[in-house]
């Protein structure tokens, strides 16, 4: 081969690779373009020819059963290097040409005429050519004909590529949207697990909590109680003896050592309720209800199904500890002199529903405008969570309605009835 044929032969050769043409399955829009080329020149073998570093490959042939034959100087090797038509008349008649192999052996070529291939960057990569056994020649229309069909050629070529280049590119795309895909399914694996584990240790701090709340409201009732208890003895034993000034000194004791023990069982009160262990929710909800309208001047209306019975599991002081958030809430925030507290059985729910007549909540709107809300109705909903239950909150400028449900499970002993 002569290699001085082009001085950028490598970019040549790039530019085809880059087609990725070579050594494919025929394809129906370039076998149409060989045989009209056939049919308009009235010529016996037609081809597509691409012309590789040492061979010449025919991608579309007609009159011709190889696929491809050595690059040796001559016919469409030697046609791209011209950018007009290449046309060889009576190749006997060529010194060069006589005795090449396609002349002196089958098919005996005599006639050769072929387009070259230039696409758009000006690399000339083969041709669309027709071959005679008879010395011809071509008139002007299928001169014109042959050079328009060799354009079309490479806009198939183009076509082909974009079209691959936009396969190649969806395939890609395909590609990242799994990766995509498998890392979001990974992150809200993960995210589900994390949360999973934070709902658990939510719980488990609040159960904490409780049962700190508990030891403390017992060592203040035992320890501290019997303190106070031992003090107001002593301080009436001192009483006894003592002269009528010292007399009203230590009553005024004993009355402090009486507020402070009203004090210290109000306080073992609020953290934990020894009502509900006892005998219930019912009677440990009543008494609260009083002692918070004392204490904070609200006038609390209280009605309690006489069906209630017990709960199972801790859901009396989940649904205690919601009372307290309620009412707390509403003696801080709302503005509001009254409020009502209902505790309903509903199918197998308990539904404690805690009403005001205030200025509602306040918390502005978060996402889906619903309302962002403290951490004490966060910690309502977390309480309620284990065991399937769900905390409806509805406020405006006439009052808020926090109302939690509960699925009732397993009765903890017999219903107990109140007159």
């Amino acid at each position: 081969m002569n290699t001085s044929v082009f001085a950028s032969e490598t970019e040549r050769l790039s530019e085809l690779y880059d087609y990725s043409v070579l050594d494919t399955a025929a394809e129906q829009s370039f076998d149409d373009l060989a045989k009209l080329a056939a049919h308009i020149c009235n010529a016996p073998i037609s081809l597509i020819s691409l012309v590789d570093a040492d061979r010449v490959w025919f991608k579309a042939k007609v009159g011709l059963e190889v696929s491809e034959i050595p690059r040796i100087d001559g016919f469409c090797a030697s046609a791209i290097q011209n950018e007009t038509l290449f046309i060889v008349g009576d190749a006997k008649a060529d010194v060069q040409l006589r005795a090449h192999p396609l002349v002196e052996f089958a098919p005996t070529l005599r006639f050769y005429a072929g387009a070259p291939l230039i696409t758009p960057r000006g690399y000339r990569l083969g041709t669309l050519c027709v071959m005679d056994t008879v010395p011809r020649k071509l008139s002007e229309e299928q001169v014109a004909a042959l050079q328009s069909l060799a354009r079309s050629v490479v806009t198939q070529l183009e076509m082909r590529r974009t079209n691959r280049s936009y396969q190649r590119a969806q395939e890609d795309l395909l590609g990242i949207q799994e990766r995509i895909t498998t890392l979001v399914e990974q992150q809200t694996k993960e995210l589900a697990k994390n949360n999973i584990s934070l709902m658990e240790l939510t719980s488990q701090l609040i159960n904490a909590q409780d049962d700190e709340r508990r030891r403390i409201a017992r060592e203040l009732h035992d320890s501290t109680g019997q303190v106070l208890v031992a003090l107001t003895m002593t301080l009436s034993q001192m009483q006894r003896g003592s002269r009528p000034t010292n007399y009203v000194t230590l009553q005024e004791c004993k009355d402090l050592v009486a507020l402070a023990t009203e004090e210290v069982r109000s306080v073992s009160y609020l953290l934990h309720p020894p009502l509900i262990e006892e005998i219930g929710l019912s009677s440990a909800v009543t008494e609260y209800t009083k002692g918070f309208a004392k204490r904070s001047g609200l006038q609390i209306q209280v009605e309690i199904a006489e069906d209630l019975g017990r709960l199972a599991d801790n859901r009396e002081i989940v649904l205690y500890r919601i009372l307290q958030e309620g009412l707390g809430n509403i003696h801080r925030h709302s503005g509001s002199d009254t409020a009502s507290v209902k505790i309903l059985c509903v199918e197998n729910n308990v539904v404690m529903e805690i009403r005001d007549q205030g200025k509602g909540l306040s918390g502005g709107a978060g996402k889906g405008n619903e309302l962002n809300f403290g951490v004490g109705i966060k910690s309502m909903k977390e309480r309620l969570r284990p065991f399937g239950g769900s905390l409806q909150i509805e406020s405006n400028g006439i009052g808020t309605s926090v109302r939690a449900v509960l699925p009732r499970g397993k009765a903890a002993m017999a219903a107990v009835q109140f007159a």
